[in-house]
């Protein structure tokens, strides 16, 4: 019996052995996730997202759809000075865009809006991971569900919260 534990520790320790020789050189060459991208990273990230993400809507040349999906390209928001309301767009949506506060990091968020901000006929600033931080930070509270701008109810339509519950709706007799 003492020499089946005796096996069974030597083959352990050799396993546990082979793992180490293997994992060091593989985390040796890890980035360091706190490691900040390069200028020419981060466009390339951003540009990755977009094409993989914003593109449907935004369409590959930034113009959008007229009339549907807002222009990125010479757009209003995409080339303001400070890109705090761009930022907050981008995390928490607006009108119909959805909101991408629980799917992009900080870093990744900077990335996106760094390129769309550098792209086709925009010339604005690069966006920092500290810039979408602080707007992440400042606006945690704001909810999920927010009113439907009047703006976007159809024609002919009530408010929403002017609306009967369904629930307490009477059917027409016949």
């Amino acid at each position: 019996m003492f020499q089946s534990v005796k096996a069974r520790i030597i083959a352990l320790i050799s396993v546990m052995g082979l793992t180490a020789a293997i994992a060091v050189p593989l985390l040796s060459n890890a980035q360091d996730a706190a490691t900040p991208m390069t200028a020419e990273e981060q466009i390339e990230r951003g540009a990755a997202i977009y094409y993989s993400v914003c593109v449907a809507c935004h369409q590959a040349d930034g113009n959008g759809v007229p009339g549907i999906y807002l222009p990125l390209n010479k757009g209003a928001i995409a080339n303001l000075d400070d890109p705090t309301l761009f930022i907050y767009t981008v995390l928490y949506g607006r009108g119909g865009m959805p909101r991408f506060n629980t799917t992009y990091s900080d870093e990744e968020i900077a990335a996106i809006l760094t390129y769309i901000r550098q792209a086709w006929e925009n010339d604005a600033g690069a966006v920092t991971p500290e810039e979408v931080k602080a707007v992440r930070e400042a606006y945690s509270a704001t909810p999920i569900v927010s009113p439907t701008p009047d703006a976007q109810i159809p024609e002919g339509q009530n408010h929403p919260e002017e609306r009967q519950d369904p629930s307490k709706a009477s059917t027409p007799d016949a």
